[in-house]
Parts: structure tokens; sequence; C-alpha cells
């Protein structure tokens, strides 16, 4: 198994952070070959920009988009890990989709239409948030994401399986219930 594991939480103290090492934990038990993007750390730059364009219309990516597509390609899952801010997924990882994911490389135009190219691969989804479930089936927040992040850009790149899961309230849990989620997310690296 080859795995990309893209991780936006600018804190490493964080319970995505601790989020994070059990996935690792897990993959390597599987012997997962994993390569780990920490995006806060490579100080990746999220703005699309009009040389991103022309490179793009030229069939060609700036220079640092070039091995991110490649780990891409070489992945069979990737895994995201970070939290909710606003309904959304934060704005570097929003950027790095914006950057990596591209015309010409995950998907492309047809006479039927878009088509993804990033077939046979498989993608989950990790996120946290502060609000409890009962805000998020009022707000619709988790299923926003999962539409928008999960089907929108995965399975719109062509990925076959794509699942998310949300953790709700960290800030408010209990030690106790951090432990259950974290061992929710072990059970759940190990079976997917």
């Amino acid at each position: 198994m080859k795995v990309v594991v893209i991780y936006a939480h600018p804190n490493p103290r964080s319970f995505n952070s601790a989020i994070a090492e059990v996935v690792k934990e897990e993959l390597e038990k599987k012997n997962a070959e994993v390569r780990f993007k920490d995006l806060y750390a490579m100080k990746w730059n999220p703005v699309l920009n009009a040389g991103d364009f022309e490179n793009i219309q030229k069939g060609t990516v700036s220079e640092d988009v070039k091995p991110e597509q490649a780990d891409i390609s070489w992945a069979d899952t990737v895994i995201v890990i970070c939290p909710v801010w606003w309904t959304s997924v934060p704005a570097i990882l929003k950027g790095y989709i914006d950057r990596v994911f591209t015309y010409g490389f995950a998907y492309e135009y047809s006479a039927t239409g878009p088509k993804g190219m990033l077939n046979g691969k498989n993608a989950l989804l990790l996120t946290t948030s502060g609000s409890d479930k009962a805000t998020d089936q009022q707000t619709g927040m988790v299923k926003l994401i999962t539409n928008s992040f999960v089907y929108g850009v995965f399975g719109f790149s062509g990925f076959g399986r794509c699942e998310h899961k949300h953790l709700y309230a960290v800030p408010t849990a209990s030690d106790d219930e951090r432990k259950a989620m974290l061992s929710d997310i072990q059970q759940l690296i190990r079976e997917f």
C-alpha cells in the first residue's frame, strides 16, 4: 500500500497532530509506504496565481507542484487530516488542492463532460471541530464538507473509494473521550 498523508494544522500539539501520529503508526503496522505532507511545516504556498494558470495552459505546472503531483500519482491512497474552520477546510489545504489537483492532471474534459483522471485511488478525509453533533445537524457542516471536498475533489478526480470521518467537540471532550476518538481512528485505518 502506498499512501500520501496530507496534514493541515499549524499547531504541532493539536489533537489533529495526535490523529496524524495514530495514522502513521497504523500505516507502519500495515507495512505501508507513506509520504507525509505537513503543509504548514513545508511552508506550502496556497495561492493559485496567474503563473500557475499559464503553466496549466501550456501543459505544465510550477516547480513546487511537480513533486506533489508525482506523489499523488504514486499513491493508491490519500489520507487528509485537518480541522474544520468556518465550515470548511483550512485555506492552506484548499490552496494545495487548487494548485495540485489541476486540469490535465486530476481531470480533463471530454465530449461528455468532465472526467476524473486519478482512477483506482482511495481517499479518506479525517476532520475535527469544536462544534458538537447537534450544531452540525443544524448547520449541515459535515455533509457540506463531504459533498464539496470528498466527492467534489476526490470523487470528481476519479478516486473510487472516498470516505469522511468527523470528530466532534474536540476542545470540550474529556481525555477519555479523546482516547476513544483515537481508538476509532486506529480501527478505521486498520480496516480502510
